[in-house]
């Protein structure tokens, strides 16, 4: 079966209809329903339906897995046509990441923003969403590296290539009432009796804590991105709950403290498909991120070894 059928059955699905189609590829309708009718002979199914007096689409089972199989053939050819690139003009094409709501923005200026820096040529597709999201984008070949906040569903799918321990921890406005500069950690109890601001990825890990030590906590709002879950405690009318890597700073005006009484694993992760190759340019971006990443960390001995001796 050529590509170009299968190209122009994503069109038809991502488009909604013939018509759309038709107009993005620059393809006769006819000749679109001729691919499809193929297709559907090809695999002995039927691939899409049409309901009478509707233009709306309806993909059949058929069609579902044809329709994410498609994409990871398409994106080999893309693959290797950047891969070619590569090698022909140097470090170009595009680095596919599927991110955490929580975790693009902070990736991007830790990581992305000196790797644009060492490889000008490259572009850049983000895919911000939740876990399910984002393994549907991965095992269909949407993107190539997915950056997490929390455990992936279909484990087995998916090859662990970097992990880093964050740790649950309440974020206040240095002027914010509730905030007990005495203190450098904070406990679930006292946490308990603040309004708080909560990213979704953590509001059930921080329930379940709550309640093995018969608390429960105000949660004022729950919140899809961490920039949305941190405004509340920039307005200074909720405490902030969200993973914080080591070292991280999140500006002049907040302050962090780690919620010593909680024993949660958190990692922020960064996996690929398992037995699926990367993309030059992906393999580029993970060798850099592991030397900056090893950088780090000698950084970081250094300043704990300066505070044991001082």
């Amino acid at each position: 079966m050529e590509l170009e059928s299968y190209r122009n059955f994503l069109a038809i699905i991502e488009a909604g209809s013939f018509t759309g189609a038709a107009e993005c590829v620059h393809v006769a309708q006819p000749a679109l329903s001729k691919q499809l009718k193929t297709l559907e002979n090809f695999f002995g199914a039927k691939l899409i339906l049409t309901t009478r007096g509707s233009r709306q689409l309806i993909l059949t089972e058929a069609g579902r897995i044809l329709y994410q199989k498609a994409k990871y053939i398409c994106s080999l050819e893309d693959l290797a046509r950047n891969e070619i690139d590569n090698i022909i003009g140097g470090a170009v094409g595009t680095l596919r990441i599927s991110a955490a709501n929580s975790r693009s923005a902070l990736f991007i200026s830790t990581s992305l923003k000196d790797f644009c820096q060492l490889y000008p040529k490259v572009t850049y597709e983000i895919y911000e969403g939740g876990i399910a999201e984002q393994a549907q984008q991965l095992l269909n070949g949407i993107t190539e590296l997915g950056i997490l906040s929390v455990p992936i569903t279909h484990e087995d799918s998916f090859e662990v290539l970097f992990q880093r321990r964050e740790e649950l921890s309440a974020v206040f406005h240095k002027e914010a009432v509730w905030l007990d500069h005495s203190k450098a950690d904070i406990t679930l109890k006292e946490l308990a009796e603040m309004p708080l601001s909560v990213s979704a990825g953590c509001c059930d890990l921080l329930k379940k804590c709550c309640a093995e030590a018969s608390l429960s906590p105000q949660i004022l709002s729950i919140n899809t991105t961490r920039n949305t879950t941190l405004q509340w405690a920039y307005e200074r009318t909720a405490v902030a709950v969200v993973p914080i890597e080591p070292g991280e700073f999140l500006g002049p005006d907040l302050v962090t403290k780690k919620i010593s009484d909680t024993n949660i694993d958190l990692f922020k992760t960064i996996v690929k498909v398992k037995d699926r190759p990367l993309s030059v340019i992906a393999q580029k971006f993970l060798k850099f991120y592991s030397q900056k990443r090893n950088s780090q960390q000698v950084c970081d001995l250094q300043k704990l070894l300066g505070n044991l001796h001082s």
